[in-house]
Order: structure tokens, then C-alpha cells, then sequence
């Protein structure tokens, strides 16, 4: 990226959402163009795609008087799949001081173990390590030890899938600088930094799916795809009262879940069921929680009447919508998710700038893969 110019792309169903700002978070720009070549979070046209993200960015640089040439992007879908892993290293014979080389070839163990050729990690999240076989720890930096294992979170992404991405990003002009997974991005925008560390739940109903990603320590821990969105329910409407799309569309949100008619009668059983998959997916996570998390939803079914409830209802806990923790020019919503990337590429900038940090010099594509185990591990380290 220029010096201190951060650029959050994100490519959403409806979308293409760009966000400019400085290193101090300041937003400079904004701009948006309407989603085409991508559908189910995969690219469909490259050229329809590379131009919606062009139109994009351009709009944003405009308006903030500079050029971008790098971006943090987002990926999601059905296609994203977590897969957990053990990695162990030995350390030394007698006990040693255990440094951040070591604990990055425990990680880079694991990730070996794990992955398979048609996937890329996106985030690799350690969630808790082990010294010599007793000691669990969180962050085992500094302590002394012969042997050190790691259990980790891999969150993956079809290789082809990043690559289409990248591309569009290239026929558009930019480079891509990293991606990562959309509730990733959006869960830096939405909650504060305490709420973050102490655990927390974001659902973000789209257009076409619904992921739900789960917080804790400051970092994402897992994310679910669930292949529901607003347009399922719309859809379910006009097949069954023999409307038009747009006036479905229109009832859906007039009507909700709360009033006594036919469209309630519609759309309650399956926003339950559906309500019941993401639960029981996020259960493990909230059981092992001694206080409750903070759980927000986001989305267009988001403002429906009743949809919130229905959370409540199915979660047994307090939901909210979720609204942006940022001051300055942007406010709506619905770019929480470049806003998030930016910020991401601040902690990125930040991080770069600490003594011994590990992080990644200029990289293309290849280079972003080859990469990438220092990137997320300087995430964490």
C-alpha cells in the first residue's frame, strides 16, 4: 500500500464496498458499485467482477485525493471450512527459554499436518499450547521447556477460490495484500476491543448466506457458513403468494416475524430452522463460556421486525444489532466489513513497527501464499 493508506475491499453479493483510510483510522474515502460477476461468494466473471471493484475504488479515491495501489479483501462461503490440528516441536534436551521461532515451527507443524493441496489457510489460530506434556498455556513465550505443542483452529479457503479474487483484483488494477474471512473483518467494526478479548458472536445474515464467527481473546476463533440468506426467505414468499420479487421483498420486511398473517405463518418455520443449525453449531462455544458473550447480528433480515427475538428465543440470551465503533465520516452499516479490513491492516501496520516483529515485505499472489504462516502468526505473536 502507499505509506500509511489502508484500503478495505469488500466484495459482497449486493456490493462492492471500498473503504479508504490513514494509519491513524481516519477515513479519507469511500465508495461503492454494485456487485456483478459474483454469486455465492464465488467469482463467476472476471471481467464483470474487476470492473464493479474498479468503479469501487475509484469512487473512494476520489473522494479521498489519493491513489491506492495494495487492498484487504474478503472471502466467505459455504466453501470455507475449519479443520483442527496438533503440531509439537522439540525444544532441547534440558529445558530451554521458549522463543517466538519455536512456537512459530509448533504452529507451522501443525499446519503441515492439516492442510490438503486444494486449500490455503486464511486465519491459523492457536487455541491453547502445551509444555512438555502438562502445562496448558495461552501464551507460552518466554517460559522454559523441553517440548511444545500447539492445538490450532485452521480456517481454510479453496485455493481456486482466492485465486479467482486475486485476479479480479488484478484485472482491476490493485493488488491484493491479504484476505481473510468477512467475519474477521466485520467483527473489528462492530465490537470493542474488551468485548473482542472476553468472547463474542457475530452473525452477519447476507443476501445469500449467513456466517456466523465466534471471538475470543481478541482474535476469531471459527467462523460457519450456513447456505441461508434474505433472499431464501423473499424467495419462499413470491413462490407461495405468486408475487414479484421486489414486492416479496418489500413484504418480508414490512410484515417480519411478529404480526398475525400469512407471511409470518411463511417465514417463522424457517428462520427457526435455521435459527436451531446456527445454535447448535455455536453451543460447544457458548457452554464453555462463564459469562455470556456479547452476540450481534448484522444484515438486511437484520431490520426485520421479530428477527432479533427469534434469536433470543432460540439462544436463550440478549442479541443486538450491530452498529458501527467508529467516529468520522462513515456510519451506515453496511460497510462494516471494509471498514473492519482497514482496521486490520492498521493492526497489521502497527505490529510491522515493533521491535523483532515477523511480518511480510511486499508480496504478490505466489508470495502471499509462501508467506502467509508469518503473516497470521504475527497476528497472535
Amino acid at each position: 500500500m502507499n505509506r500509511d493508506i489502508i484500503c478495505g475491499l469488500d466484495i459482497g453479493a449486493s456490493n462492492v464496498r471500498v473503504l479508504i483510510a490513514n494509519s491513524d483510522q481516519n477515513v479519507l474515502g469511500f465508495g461503492q458499485a454494485p456487485t456483478k460477476g459474483f454469486s455465492k461468494s464465488v467469482v463467476s466473471n472476471l471481467g464483470l467482477l474487476s470492473d464493479a471493484i474498479e468503479t469501487s475504488v475509484m469512487k473512494a479515491e476520489e473522494m479521498a485525493k489519493v491513489k491506492v495501489r495494495k487492498v484487504i479483501t474478503n472471502v466467505s462461503g459455504v466453501h470455507i471450512r475449519t479443520f483442527q490440528s496438533r503440531g509439537s516441536v522439540h525444544i532441547s534436551d534440558r529445558p530451554s527459554e521458549i522463543t517466538k521461532d519455536d512456537i512459530k515451527r509448533c504452529i507451522e507443524s501443525a499446519k503441515v499436518i492439516a492442510m490438503s493441496l486444494d486449500r490455503e489457510a486464511v486465519h491459523l489460530v492457536p487455541v491453547r499450547f502445551f509444555i512438555d506434556d502438562k502445562m496448558e498455556i495461552n501464551d507460552p513465550l518466554g517460559l522454559f521447556g523441553s517440548k511444545l505443542d500447539v492445538d490450532l483452529n485452521i480456517i481454510t479457503s479453496l485455493v481456486t477460490v482466492l485465486q479467482n479474487i486475486t485476479k479480479a483484483i488484478n484485472l482491476a488494477g490493485y493488488e491484493a495484500d491479504e484476505l481473510i474471512v468477512s467475519g474477521a473483518g466485520t467483527g473489528l467494526a462492530i465490537f470493542k476491543e474488551e468485548e473482542l478479548m472476553n468472547g463474542a458472536v457475530l452473525i452477519d445474515v447476507g443476501k445469500e448466506i449467513t456466517e456466523a464467527s465466534l471471538f475470543i481473546d481478541g482474535k476469531i476463533l471459527d467462523s460457519f457458513t450456513f447456505p441461508f440468506g434474505g433472499d431464501d426467505l423473499t424467495q419462499a414468499l413470491q413462490d407461495n403468494l405468486k408475487i414479484m420479487f421486489d414486492e416479496a421483498e418489500d413484504m418480508k420486511i414490512k410484515y417480519g416475524l411478529v404480526t398475525k398473517s400469512e407471511i409470518t405463518n411463511l417465514l417463522s418455520p424457517m428462520v427457526e430452522a435455521v435459527l436451531e443449525d446456527i445454535h447448535k453449531k455455536l453451543e460447544p462455544f457458548l457452554k464453555n463460556k462463564k459469562s455470556l458473550p456479547h452476540v450481534s447480528v448484522v444484515g438486511g433480515v437484520a431490520k426485520m421486525d421479530g428477527f432479533i427475538e427469534a434469536i433470543e428465543k432460540v439462544f436463550k440470551m440478549p442479541v443486538n444489532i450491530g452498529s458501527l465503533k467508529s467516529e468520522g465520516k462513515i456510519n451506515d452499516i453496511t460497510f462494516a466489513c471494509s471498514l473492519g479490513l482497514m482496521k486490520h491492516g492498521v493492526k497489521k501496520l502497527i505490529a510491522a513497527t515493533r521491535p523483532n516483529a515477523s511480518m511480510p515485505g511486499p508480496i504478490g499472489f505466489a508470495g502471499r501464499f509462501i508467506t502467509k504462516i508469518k503473516s497470521v502468526i504475527s497476528e497472535y505473536f
